[in-house]
């Protein structure tokens, strides 16, 4: 989770600042555009403005249908982690009631450390921290499990509760894993150049002809600056207008089996 100046930036600060950037991208090219208004291949300069904003929004697609994918497998994992955790928890009741008592003091211990790892936002030093606390009590039960199975006694309750464990303490690195998971940085920049240059042949195109519509080139720059807003957003799920409080619930709720 290593930070970089695209990521520690707001979304809604980036797509402001990509739609000031485009419209005066527009500005230049309908600067450069009025002083050849007389030359021939106006219909030319037309074709290439076409392609090249097919080619932008082709780009916008396939990066916000990566960023939905990305945000929907996040969900799942929290929802299955969830699931596991609850699981594993309801298996202590297999064990005699001194194991169990020492079994959900860990796992409430787990539970909280795990809404922590959400609740720590942004900030990744919180997020690692609540990560590693996770590990040790995760850890800690595994040990406490793998020294009741040594007892004959203990046999059926550790067949259960063993692979529980283990797919409880799996599932960990596959959220964290999905949270390192993010478009590439060098796709969003090559996104942002290819706006401004859409945006400037589309100024340039339009002073060939005569005249810049400058209302429909504002919408233009704001429909094209909203959706990389919202691509951005669902690849930031800890922050904005789109996130994983809903999914994280279920794991807050697994608090109401300590009660």
């Amino acid at each position: 989770m290593e930070p970089n100046m695209l990521l520690q930036t707001e979304a809604w600060l980036i797509a402001l600042l990509l739609f000031i950037v485009m419209l005066f991208s527009i500005f230049i090219g309908k600067t450069i555009g009025s002083r050849k208004r007389n030359e021939k291949a106006s219909e030319e300069k037309t074709s290439e403005t076409s392609a090249l904003t097919a080619l932008l929004f082709f780009l916008l697609a396939f990066t916000f249908g990566m960023s939905s994918e990305r945000y929907d497998s996040r969900r799942k994992i929290v929802v299955e982690e969830a699931n596991d955790i609850g699981t594993a928890l309801l298996r202590c009741d297999l064990y005699p009631d001194s194991v169990r008592t020492l079994l959900r003091k860990d796992f409430k211990e787990y539970v909280d450390a795990r809404i922590d790892y959400y609740a720590a936002g942004p900030n990744i030093k919180k997020i690692l921290a609540a990560d590693s606390l996770s590990q040790v009590i995760s850890s800690r039960l595994w040990k406490r499990s793998a020294e009741l199975s040594k007892d004959p006694k203990n046999l059926a309750a550790t067949q259960q509760m063993i692979p529980a464990l283990n797919t409880m303490i799996d599932v960990t690195s596959s959220r964290l894993a999905g949270e390192k998971a993010k478009v590439p940085q060098s796709i969003l920049i090559m996104l942002f150049f290819l706006s401004a240059i859409t945006a400037f042949y589309n100024g340039y195109s339009s002073a060939r002809k005569g005249k810049v519509d400058w209302l429909v080139e504002t919408g233009f720059c704001l429909l094209v600056s909203l959706v990389i807003l919202f691509t951005l957003d669902l690849d930031r799920p800890r922050r904005g207008f789109v996130n994983l409080d809903v999914p994280n619930q279920t794991i807050i709720d697994l608090r109401k089996n300590f009660n």
